[in-house]
């Protein structure tokens, strides 16, 4: 029982026994008339008082078994959660293998490594490594969600420059951007940037998944990829003239398994992952990613900044002698 429940009930119990004690004290019949009169409105006060007081303590002991029922019901969640990160993480492991070696072999056909092959089946063949690829990212993506989620994925920070990635990066979708006949423009400034030191391979990995989009959500145009200082931080821009995202959405772009109502429409693949790996891949390295947009059809901004750390900036001058 609540000691302050207890400590009225007492108070309760003195205060008639104190009222019922007076009534004998009484000089005259008036006097104790009315003291009798005293006693049984104070019984009745007592009694209304006590009820309550039964209420309260009846609605806090419902309230301790609610929430001793929320708690387990929320530890079997929490249970469920870690048996669903479990199976993700190994299953997506049992299929990595298979599907890397599918891409392996696909790549030595099509090169021709096993003799000359029909036109029309390197066509069908470089669909099916374009669509092997696609599995290999939503695997990738469903393990770092489990990493992520199960706090058990790793970072290996080194001094980077941010230059040579988004220069490769580039150089790798130029080809995905000139089928589509987009332009795909690098923008850097004319002095080499500080030196970052950050998971250079998983920042790689988030703003490839970036260009991607950029590219794949893009029918005219096309898209570019800039790099620039911004007092104590490094930038990085991609901005594209594609679909747009209405700025109801803007929120929801970092969610997962969030794409845009638009998508549909341009047939583009997409599993609305990449963008919540993205996100929390470069805060966990004190960075920030954020996406602006005008509108439906009016393109869209990809920004991503990571600090720069002081102690790099002396390296930034040997690695360009």
């Amino acid at each position: 029982m609540d000691i302050k429940v207890f400590a009225a009930q007492l108070f309760i119990i003195a205060l008639n026994l104190i009222a019922f004690v007076y009534i004998f004290v009484s000089d005259s019949v008036r006097e104790y008339v009315v003291k009798i009169i005293f006693f049984i409105g104070t019984l009745f006060i007592s009694f209304l008082l006590y009820k309550s007081f039964n209420k309260e303590v009846q609605r806090k002991e419902e309230l301790q078994k609610l929430s001793d029922k929320l708690e387990d019901a929320n530890e079997q969640l929490k249970k469920l959660d870690r048996a669903k990160s479990e199976f993700i993480s190994i299953a997506s492991h049992q299929l990595r293998t298979p599907l890397t070696a599918i891409k392996g072999y696909v790549s030595l056909i099509i090169e021709g490594t096993y003799g000359k092959i029909d036109k029309k089946i390197k066509e069908a063949l470089s669909k099916v490594y374009v669509s092997n690829e696609r599995l290999i990212q939503l695997v990738e993506n469903l393990l770092n969600i489990s990493r992520i989620e199960s706090g058990k994925i790793e970072y290996k920070y080194d001094n980077w420059q941010i230059e040579k990635i988004i220069k490769e990066l580039t150089d790798n979708f130029i080809f995905a951007a000139k089928k589509k006949k987009l332009y795909l423009h690098l923008d850097l400034p004319k002095h080499p940037l500080p030196m970052i030191r950050i998971d250079g391979n998983k920042v790689k990995e988030v703003i490839s998944n970036v260009i991607d989009n950029a590219i794949k959500y893009t029918n005219e145009g096309g898209a570019t990829i800039k790099a620039e200082e911004t007092k104590d931080k490094i930038r990085v821009t991609v901005s594209d003239t594609g679909i747009g995202i209405p700025k109801d959405e803007t929120s929801y772009v970092f969610t997962k398994f969030s794409r845009g109502h638009d998508t549909s429409r341009l047939q583009a693949s997409g599993t609305g992952l990449g963008m919540y790996v993205g996100k929390s891949l470069i805060e966990a390295q004190n960075g920030k990613i954020w996406c602006e947009s005008k509108g439906d059809g009016r393109g869209s901004k990809f920004i991503i900044e990571l600090p720069i750390n002081p102690h790099t900036h002396e390296d930034t001058a040997k690695t360009f002698k």
